[in-house]
């Protein structure tokens, strides 16, 4: 999101293609036609011969699967596990009279063996793409079941709506959409769009957005603010160059948060620091320029309130001074963490909460519009499209529904004279402290 000097949050909104239990990240052109194996149509021989040696374990119809193992070579070193595929499911059935030739029975050489018993070995699925018979050895080439007909859409997660804890697997595409926020009219306007697959990581378009947004729009939004999906170090960097505040959710990732890892290492999870006796300290003071650190102090508290003092000490050598134990966090030393307004300042709170600006963009676009829901796209190229197209007409939508409510609140006004119109026209009020940091101004205390 943007504020200008304004504020912009960019936010990801999927659209799907459907909920999958279908598809592959890793799926090309390739896996149309893979190679079986010589010592995979073997075992599928063994086992098969097996069985008519134990006719009891034939059970009729009953569906039978082998599994070829996935030859990918570009698999995440994280994918301990190579993936597999179900290949040549296969049945057995009662030999009919004038009964075509069994296709798998023709490839594994089992023809004469099945006709004493009366069976016929049918192939359930047919995942054979083509038969090389060149070689010595017939070269079964198959199709991986799992290859979806868009190869650019791809397998991402999803929050479920009535349990955020949760999450799904969907196939598609998202949209990673900006909205700024015009505080003085109180105006909300989606200004920017990227669109790609839904395994992308959220901040890996959010420079190259943002670059393209201050280049053709002009804008120098003064605070960008994001979920933890943005917390990322280069990130912080590219809006600190532009002289911008980062307001993005931070992201424990794998860090110990229980109270003792906290005293350990000296701040809790917002980047506040703990006082000698263990009491969480104060921001005071601001944000320092030139050396890019944050104060905090204690205020005494161990004299105003004892009991919320884990640890007292006697004596304490900082009540000797005004504010009483003064330490500073740098943004250096921890720049996803530590901001230029503190996390746990009411400011941040209220700065932060601006971000439901993109949920009503997102909104509007799926549920209001209808674009987003659940379109029947083909290919990135028409994915970019379609998200591009649900962002021109909720900015036209909100645009016009602004003119028009100023126009006729100020046709009823001058007509009428009623206070409730003037009220109406009247801009919305923002929090003081925020005005006089888009304004450069300091914020009276």
């Amino acid at each position: 999101m943007i504020i200008q000097r304004r504020e912009i949050t960019p936010k990801d909104i999927e659209f799907i293609r459907e909920m999958i239990k279908k598809g592959c990240n890793y799926a090309c052109e390739e896996c149309r036609s893979i190679p079986l194996k010589e010592h995979f149509l073997k075992s599928l021989r063994y086992r098969i011969i097996d069985s008519l040696n134990h006719p009891s374990k034939i059970t009729l119809g009953k569906e039978r699967r082998s599994f070829a193992i996935c030859p990918k070579d570009d698999l995440l070193p994280s994918v301990k596990k190579r993936p597999t595929f179900p290949v040549l499911p296969f049945c057995f059935l009662l030999k009919e009279k004038d009964q075509k030739k069994s296709e798998l029975a023709s490839i594994l050489g089992l023809e004469k063996r099945l006709s004493p018993e009366g069976l016929y070995l049918k192939l359930i699925d047919c995942s054979i793409s083509r038969i090389d018979l060149t070689q010595d050895e017939p070269l079964v080439y198959v199709s991986c079941p799992k290859i979806p007909a868009d190869l650019e859409a791809k397998i991402g997660y999803k929050r479920v709506n009535h349990n955020p804890n949760k999450k799904v697997k969907v196939f598609g595409y998202q949209a990673m959409i900006t909205t700024n926020i015009e505080l003085e009219i109180g105006l909300e306007l989606p200004v920017g769009c990227a669109c790609s697959p839904a395994d992308e990581l959220d901040g890996s378009y959010s420079i190259p957005e943002r670059e393209k947004l201050i280049k053709e729009h002009n804008i120098l939004p003064y605070f960008d603010i994001g979920d933890c999906g943005f917390d990322i170090k280069k990130v912080f960097n590219h809006i600190r160059g532009t002289s911008s505040i980062p307001i993005i959710d931070y992201n424990q990732r794998n860090e110990k948060t229980d109270i003792k890892s906290l005293r350990k290492r000296g701040y809790d999870k917002k980047g506040t620091p703990f006082a000698p006796c263990g009491v969480l300290c104060k921001p005071n003071g601001g944000y320092d320029k030139e050396k890019k650190t944050v104060s905090f102090v204690c205020r005494k508290e161990c004299l105003t309130s004892p009991l919320a003092v884990p640890d007292s000490i006697k004596d304490c050598k900082y009540l000797e001074y005004e504010c009483g134990c003064c330490t500073h966090m740098s943004i250096k030393a921890h720049p996803r963490l530590v901001s230029e307004i503190p996390r746990c300042s009411d400011r941040w709170k209220k700065i932060r909460n601006l971000r439901s600006a993109s949920e009503r963009s997102n909104g509007t676009c799926k549920s209001d519009l209808d674009i987003l829901e659940s379109p029947r796209i083909y290919g990135l190229s028409m994915a970019s499209i379609e998200a591009t197209m649900a962002c021109i007409t909720t900015l036209l939508k909100r645009v016009m529904s602004f003119v028009m409510r100023i126009t006729l609140n100020l046709m009823r006004y001058l007509k009428t004279w009623d206070k409730s119109y003037k009220k109406k026209l009247a801009a919305p009020k923002v929090p003081t402290f925020m005005l006089s940091l888009i304004q450069r101004k300091r914020s009276p205390r």
